[in-house]
């Protein structure tokens, strides 16, 4: 009767023991919501074998949950792992960001053109300021950088209207709009506030940027000597400086034309052949292009100041291209020529359409010529082709017109 009491009550403290080992220390391996079944431990297995292998299952499962935990924690994600165009933030590599572009769509040809034109001007400032404060160039550098930004801002000029008169069907340069950084904390920040660094995909905004990499922004010129406190003057010292402007050029022109005809005028006498007259008429009423050229009137040297050498020989040009036109009209004087009624078409339409000049004469011949093209497309009385430059045309033929 004892001996059948202790082993009832050895059974209940071992069972006991068994079921709470089971729903203390194992409570992790009794199936989750959709858990397979056959890997949970059967709960009516009472082994030593099962309660064994059950603990240290539970055990080295609490364990890898412990370190994944604090291993989440403590890392961020790596550069490999994020989208190839992806970006992080520096003040926190948990974040994400991704480059997109808003508010675009805009047409930036008129904007362009502006833009350029402007940029134009900012060069010719710079110009206009190098040579009129110079200390460091000699007179022969001047003269160079002078012949520089003359050629220069004709290529540039030259650029300008092509692109201007070439036909738009459509839209050359559409605007992509504005950079910005969408990130996973439902933020957007402007690339304009951010420095980047691409090779390791960081955004830092510039003040974290100049904190941690303070050297990017130390400046040069504290740790370079200045060239004015180690450059000897060149001698003589000279500056270009009163730049002309479209009505100086104009003046001048005006001005030579008026004394040159006077001579001629007297040169061929007051009772002038109507073609003479013509001629002369002609010559009156050329003008000139706007000058584009940036030049200076005068240069100083060592405080001596004369005009300036590229200004004397522009306005040596403009009365030698004179002289030649009124030098034409005295030899043609001299010669008999016949007159043609002139006329002219023009397309209606096309920016890049040539004008026409029709030339119908006194003795049955009809020209035409296309304008800017030397050579005259002739047909004589009888129907035969003839060519003429312009030049052998103008020897033999003048127009009865006045301007």
């Amino acid at each position: 009767m004892n001996i059948r009491k202790h082993w009832k009550r050895l059974l209940l403290t071992t069972t006991a023991l068994f079921w709470a080992s089971c729903t203390s220390e194992n409570e992790n391996t009794f199936p989750t919501i959709g858990q397979d079944m056959s890997s949970a431990v059967d709960p009516g297995a009472s082994s030593d074998s099962n309660i064994e292998s059950s603990n240290e299952n539970a055990a080295e499962s609490s364990s890898s949950d412990a370190v994944a935990s604090s291993s989440s924690e403590a890392k961020v994600p790596s550069s490999s792992s994020l989208n190839l165009n992806a970006y992080r933030l520096a003040s926190d590599p948990s974040v994400t960001c991704i480059q997109d572009f808003i508010n675009g769509g805009k047409c930036l040809d008129e904007e362009d053109a502006k833009s350029n034109k402007e940029a134009i001007q900012r060069k010719i400032d710079e110009y206009k300021k190098a040579v009129e404060e110079n200390q460091s160039l000699t007179l022969e550098q001047l003269d160079s950088l002078e012949a520089k930004i003359n050629a220069n801002l004709k290529e540039w000029l030259d650029a300008d209207n092509k692109a201007y008169r070439t036909p738009k069907t459509h839209c050359t340069h559409v605007d992509l709009g504005t950079l910005v950084y969408k990130c996973s904390n439902n933020e957007s920040y402007e690339a304009s506030t951010l420095a980047t660094d691409s090779e390791n995909r960081i955004l830092y905004t510039k003040e974290e940027h100049r904190a941690k990499f303070p050297e990017k922004y130390q400046s040069s010129s504290s740790t370079e000597p200045k060239s004015s406190g180690s450059t000897t003057p060149p001698s003589p010292l000279c500056q270009k400086h009163d730049f002309t402007t479209e009505a100086d050029f104009n003046k001048a022109w005006e001005d030579d034309k008026k004394e040159l005809l006077d001579i001629a005028k007297k040169e061929l006498g007051t009772n002038l052949a109507e073609k003479d007259s013509i001629c002369l008429d002609r010559v009156e009423n050329t003008y000139i292009s706007p000058s584009t050229d940036v030049i200076a009137k005068k240069q100083t040297c060592d405080g001596e100041t004369i005009v300036n050498p590229r200004y004397q020989q522009e306005l040596d040009t403009l009365k030698a291209s004179l002289k030649k036109l009124i030098d034409k009209c005295i030899e043609y004087s001299k010669i008999e020529q016949i007159a043609c009624e002139y006329t002219v078409s023009c397309p209606l339409y096309g920016v890049d359409s040539k004008c026409t000049d029709y030339y119908n004469c006194n003795d049955g011949l009809s020209c035409r010529r296309i304008m800017n093209e030397s050579n005259m497309n002739c047909t004589d009385k009888q129907g035969k082709e003839i060519k003429y430059t312009h030049e052998e045309f103008e020897k033999k033929y003048y127009e009865k017109r006045r301007y």
